[in-house]
């Protein structure tokens, strides 16, 4: 490695308005969702009696639990170990909780070549629109090799700069790891112009528009739906 430019640590930024939106997206879900099932089936015993909402009660409270006991869990019980940042540097793929603790590493040495034509590659999950994961074969901390894929996203955050990411941890691999194999694709579905090792702008991708619209359209779909229980409560 040239001493004299040695090799940059970059670190994850916030999109602070889509982040805005996001948690908004999430509050608007969550209050009427909350509302719908948990507060309207109490109103239903108050109203009619808890013999003739029984079932409406059951169904409402155990659907609730299911979705809102992992939201809870993970979201305000664990927050302090979810991951706030998330930084390329060079010894790896580092990721930090709220505390600045490392949370999770991939480091370069921990790389591993796959059984694949390629060691690194992107995937894209089934039924996802979103843009393909960096799959990876790297040693874990129970020193066994294992494929991983890897998301620069942030719980309840969107990452600005994610692109950037993905390019300065490939570029890692290549100055590090020079003995595994990218696979030419990469490089073209993130961007890269590896010559200066850069990204082509493309702006929002259709994906995270997608993943926009169908939020708007669950949210409008709940609220309608309150609204039309509130009108019509038998």
């Amino acid at each position: 490695m040239n001493t004299e430019n040695p090799f940059q640590k970059i670190e994850s930024t916030t999109n602070r308005l889509m982040t805005i939106i996001l948690y908004i997206l999430f509050s608007v879900i969550l209050i009427p969702f909350t509302i719908l099932f948990l507060v309207g089936p109490a109103y239903g015993i108050y109203k009619r009696g808890f013999e003739t909402m029984i079932y409406p009660v059951l169904f409402g409270w155990g659907f609730s639990l299911l979705i809102l006991i992992p939201v809870i869990r993970y979201y305000i019980i664990k927050r302090e170990k979810q991951v706030h940042k998330i930084v390329v540097d060079g010894t790896g793929l580092l990721f930090y909780n709220t505390k600045n603790e490392i949370t999770d590493q991939i480091l370069y040495t921990d790389l591993r070549p796959s059984k694949q034509n390629f060691d690194i590659y992107t995937v894209s999950p089934v039924g996802s629109g979103m843009a393909p994961l960096l799959e990876i074969t790297a040693l874990s901390e129970h020193k066994e090799v294992a494929a991983r894929r890897i998301d620069m996203n942030l719980p309840l955050k969107v990452v600005k700069n994610k692109s950037a990411l993905y390019t300065h941890f490939l570029h890692g691999i290549v100055t590090f790891r020079p003995d595994l194999k990218v696979d030419p694709l990469v490089f073209r579905t993130y961007s890269i112009n590896t010559e200066t090792w850069k990204v082509n702008s493309k702006g929002v991708s259709l994906g995270r528009w997608l993943l926009i619209l169908a939020a708007l359209m669950v949210t409008v779909l709940i609220l309608g739906f309150v609204f039309l229980l509130s009108e019509n409560p038998h």
